[in-house]
């Protein structure tokens, strides 16, 4: 089947994953792409709950690529996510075929990040992760659900720019 979502999201796997992303397209399991995650027991125990009653694959960024291209050919529906755009940048780099269009999610407020939105705060490391991906012909789409409108690279970028 496919990939019916790529999204970056730092909660990875929530309440509004299951109950407005998983209703708005298909999925039959998902792909975690983050090193950090597939290294922490504690929180892979969590998300494996919280993706009740679908399949989960907690894989790191290299291993990831491979998952992710046999997702791609599998007859099942995927929803691939890791927790930060440099992930998604590094499998891109690494050959890896996530789709054409990124979705992203909650990045809430962390050190060193410029709040753009309710939910979007994008620091240095992300913002050149963006501008890596959209360089090599990714679309990226800053959304927090799907009844939300859709905010491009270009309306982020500009409020990032001239964020102080």
């Amino acid at each position: 089947m496919t990939i019916t979502l790529a999204r970056v999201d730092d909660r990875v796997i929530h309440g509004q994953t299951m109950t407005r992303w998983a209703a708005s397209r298909k999925l039959d399991a998902f792909v975690i792409a983050s090193d950090k995650v597939a290294g922490d027991e504690l929180r892979k125990k969590v998300l494996k709950s919280a993706a009740n009653p679908h399949k989960l694959g907690i894989y790191d960024n290299k291993t990831s690529v491979e998952k992710i291209k046999m997702a791609s050919e599998s007859n099942k529906d995927f929803f691939v996510i890791s927790d930060s755009p440099q992930n998604f940048a590094e499998i891109l780099k690494m050959g890896g075929d996530f789709g054409k269009v990124l979705n992203i999610g909650p990045m809430n407020t962390r050190p060193g990040a410029k709040v753009l939105g309710k939910t979007t705060a994008i620091d240095q490391a992300d913002y050149d992760a963006f501008e890596y991906m959209h360089n090599h012909d990714i679309e990226l789409q800053f959304q927090i659900i799907p009844e939300d409108s859709i905010r491009t690279w270009e309306q982020i970028k500009k409020l990032y720019d001239a964020a102080e």
